[in-house]
């Protein structure tokens, strides 16, 4: 656990998740400590960073932690880190919420070791490379949860409370699933270490490993897009009943401009029979269509908070890694909001 941390819970957090990617990482324990040789940096260090210390690969790493929304630089970073480095012989590594791919080429370039909890690691002090986890087209889509196990994940995180035990029985009622397939999930879940699962009697019951937060830190490379289609369409007889998803969602969420079509999410199964009950026509010239909509791999309604837009995680997922610098931000933004 963190030792000596009096900062703000948020930073704490941060500090818990980092904590935890290292060690899921680099299977090894890791504990996170305050550093006192911070005293020694300038004034202005304290108010933009946080600062601890790690045993790592027999050295020790301090982790510059940045606390603010101030906007920084590559070359500032990399001057920053040099502020620490002369006040310590050990290896300095930066550390943050979300990484830019701009931002972390320069770094690189520059020579600045640096970690993004849940999404890379980057210390080439102790010969540690881990940016398959940056992001790229489906190269870190490869190992991921099932639809399933991510939804029940979620659901826990939206809705759950910190130590409760569950059970597949009582967990399908709320959502709508078999038994059996949430019970796979919970097996799914304590396999990636994200939870524990025990046996009471004839049942099996799950209890998460770790709080909210976290788990969605640790879990982010394991996430999948929730959308497995997506349609142009005409409505001819008005608009249905349907969930704001894509980037109409984002924007409904942050300050990011709404897309030119509105766009709607729907279940997979059975889409064809919810259009054609509705009056839906599908299109192929996307200049045709009056609205998008996205067909997801679980039902959208089973995790929304608003009954009028998807949930944030399901939209974190989709957008994260999206090449889109923009829609990436917005949907770091939309996670960001739920703490």
């Amino acid at each position: 656990m963190l030792e000596n941390d009096p900062r703000p819970d948020r930073d704490e957090a941060f500090a818990k998740a980092l904590q935890a990617y290292l060690v899921a990482t680099l299977h090894t324990p890791i504990t996170l400590r305050a550093w006192a040789g911070a005293e020694a940096l300038p004034v202005f260090m304290a108010h933009r960073y946080q600062f601890y210390s790690a045993h790592i690969a027999r050295r020790t790493c301090i982790f510059v932690v940045a606390t603010t929304t101030i906007e920084t630089t590559p070359a500032e970073i990399a001057k920053h880190v040099a502020l620490v480095e002369g006040a310590s012989e050990d290896v300095v590594v930066f550390a943050g919420r979300y990484m830019t791919s701009t931002l972390r080429a320069r770094l690189v370039a520059l020579g600045v070791a640096f970690a993004v909890p849940g999404n890379q690691l980057y210390i080439p002090q102790l010969a540690m490379d881990l940016r398959e986890h940056f992001r790229t087209p489906d190269r870190a889509r490869r190992d991921h949860l099932s639809p399933v196990a991510q939804a029940v994940l979620f659901h826990h995180v939206l809705y759950g409370r910190q130590n409760e035990r569950l059970t597949p029985s009582a967990l399908a009622e709320q959502m709508h699933y078999s038994a059996m397939s949430v019970g796979r999930a919970f097996d799914e879940l304590a396999l990636r270490n994200l939870a524990t699962v025990e046996r009471r009697g004839r049942e099996k019951t799950l209890t998460y490993n770790t709080d909210r937060r976290t788990l969605i830190e640790i879990s982010r490379t394991l996430l999948r897009t929730p959308r497995r289609g997506r349609h142009g369409v005409q409505f001819k007889r008005g608009t249905p009943p349907l969930m704001l998803a894509g980037e109409s969602a984002l924007a409904a969420l942050t300050d990011l401009n709404p897309p030119r079509l509105p766009t709607y999410a729907i279940e997979a199964a059975d889409w064809a029979v919810f259009f054609a009950k509705h009056g839906i026509k599908e299109v192929n010239d996307i200049d045709e269509a009056e609205a998008i909509i996205e067909t997801w791999r679980y039902d959208p309604r089973s995790l929304a908070l608003d009954g009028d837009i998807v949930d944030p995680l399901s939209l974190h997922a989709e957008y994260w890694d999206d090449p889109d610098e923009r829609l990436a931000q917005a949907a770091q933004k939309v996670l960001e909001a739920l703490w």
